[in-house]
């Protein structure tokens, strides 16, 4: 055999799925060696003279850009064309029984004529809400299920009904990361491309068309984020009432997350540092400036913080498990919220609750550990049907541009912290981290989903990335674009799996199966 035949002989084996994923690594690997060049200042440069010799002190005083005028087409045309992806192929409009679906299974079942994974849960507890029985599904606090309910209660008990509230949000979460990036940058070019990229992201797609409760989770911790973020950057000397509506709602949607699920206390461990963190540089800036009052400044705000992060959040908790109080046969004008009987079974569920979680052995085929979130090696998978050799699945997982591309960003913000001081970094960097990080130590069973929480920081790495290249560079606006772009190629190359379309098996095995772990 010569070599021209070998070669070809070599060359008949390759598919796309060999040849992908090598593309993208390259492509990674030549921007993010484009951008350390362009971090390099010019030695004896104010710049060089700044880094190495005088040492930046680490501020969060960075500018809350506001949102301009120019902003609302490109923000009116994303929310549209994500909108319109997001409602495409949702879910049937038949309305079906839920509550006798599970024991009265019909033939012919897909997922979207029917519940399909913890939809069988979540679904199923929001019906027993609305008629009024016992919920299923404890194991969780109510909100989320509460929102289920009231999506079902308002456009139907139907596979439409039940989803139709999580691709809201996951269009709502859209327009929130176009803000925050406006806000901590000010460039509509990095808001575009950031959020496009939050967009075209696998996991957000699929988890906000599902109807599970990680949906609302995320969309509060972000919120929660991007208003500590407007928190920490107000002026030193602006008046105290000026913080109170940024620190009252970061509080505020701290309280729904962690009663949507208990993981959002991480997100309280993340707000926690930041504010502290704000506080002792208020502190050293009175100190600097001789300027008085910081005592009397320092304890409004502790008395306001704990109003707006314990209590607020607690009261919001409380009223979720209203549904609860329902089936008891208590009322709102007889007094539920002061019942004995109805706070004791508050309680009893807080403490199932915690025994579920801690004592939680299982073992599931698509089980992950969270070095495995970050790698992008192993999806969870929710659907797995067909025939014939065509077949319809589908499953969470990440968009390799944007989970890859963003954890090297995440490690340049690690790197932006310790030579530039840079204070935008840092509060991205302690956001990641107060997500992934508690899981570590976590025993029971884990699946991919629960690094989604960690992806809206992955995205705001890239876009910090953007902002440098676009504002250091007369060639960092090709760049961006050609990173948002080749995101979306990558979306669209498997936007019919994500979708739930049937395609034939060579198409998964050929096309969309980078990797041994990944199971289409």
């Amino acid at each position: 055999m010569s070599l021209l035949e070998y070669t070809i002989y070599l060359l008949a084996d390759i598919t796309p799925a060999m040849v992908f994923p090598t593309i993208i690594c390259l492509f990674l690997l030549l921007f993010f060696i484009y951008y350390i060049r362009t971090l390099q200042p010019q030695q004896g440069t104010m710049e060089w003279i700044e880094i190495e010799v005088s040492r930046p002190k680490l501020t969060f005083l960075n500018r809350c850009h506001p949102i301009e005028s120019s902003d609302a087409a490109p923000l009116v045309i994303i929310t549209f064309l994500f909108l319109f992806i997001a409602m495409f192929n949702l879910g049937d409009l038949r309305t079906l029984d839920v509550l006798n679906e599970i024991s009265s299974p019909t033939e012919n079942h897909t997922h979207m004529s029917s519940m399909y994974f913890d939809e069988i849960y979540f679904v199923r507890t929001a019906a027993e809400h609305l008629e009024n029985v016992n919920p299923y599904e404890v194991s969780h606090p109510p909100l989320g299920k509460v929102i289920i309910a009231a999506s079902v209660s308002t456009f139907g008990m139907s596979p439409f009904g039940w989803r139709l509230a999580g691709a809201v949000s996951g269009v709502i979460m859209l327009i929130v990361m176009f803000i925050f990036i406006k806000n901590m940058f000010g460039q509509t070019v990095v808001s575009v491309c950031g959020t496009l990229l939050f967009g075209f992201d696998f996991m957000r797609f699929v988890q906000t068309r599902i109807a599970t409760i990680d949906t609302y989770l995320v969309l509060f911790i972000l919120l929660a984020f991007l208003f500590m973020y407007r928190y920490i950057t107000t002026d030193n000397n602006a008046p105290f009432r000026k913080s109170l509506l940024s620190l009252a709602l970061s509080g505020f949607f701290f309280g729904l997350s962690f009663s949507t699920k208990w993981i959002g206390f991480y997100a309280g461990a993340g707000l926690l540092i930041l504010y502290i963190i704000r506080l002792f540089q208020l502190g050293n800036h009175y100190y600097v400036t001789q300027k008085r009052g910081f005592g009397l400044y320092l304890l409004k705000t502790l008395s306001f913080s704990v109003l707006f992060f314990v209590i607020v959040p607690v009261i919001i908790y409380y009223l979720t498990y209203i549904p609860y109080g329902s089936v008891l046969g208590l009322t709102l004008g007889e007094g539920m919220l002061w019942d004995i009987r109805f706070f004791e079974h508050v309680w009893s569920n807080q403490i199932s609750m915690l025994n579920y979680h801690s004592g939680l052995i299982a073992e599931h085929t698509f089980s992950s550990q969270w070095w495995q979130w970050i790698l992008n090696i192993r999806p969870i998978l929710y659907v797995n049907s067909g025939f014939n050799e065509v077949r319809a699945t589908f499953g969470a997982f990440g968009n390799p541009v944007v989970w890859w591309g963003g954890f090297l960003a995440m490690v340049m913000m690690a790197v932006r912290v310790f030579t530039h001081r840079d204070g935008k970094a840092l509060f991205i960097l302690i956001g990641y981290l107060s997500q992934l990080l508690p899981w570590i130590a976590v025993s029971r069973i884990l699946f991919v989903y629960h690094y989604f929480p960690s992806t809206l920081f992955l995205v705001l790495a890239l876009a910090h990335i953007f902002s440098t290249l676009i504002e250091r560079r007369h060639s960092g606006k090709p760049a961006v674009y050609t990173y948002a772009i080749a995101s979306g190629i990558i979306f669209a190359i498997f936007y019919p799996s994500l979708a739930g379309f049937y395609l034939p098996q060579w198409y998964y095995s050929d096309i969309i199966r980078w990797f041994e772990t990944w199971p289409f």
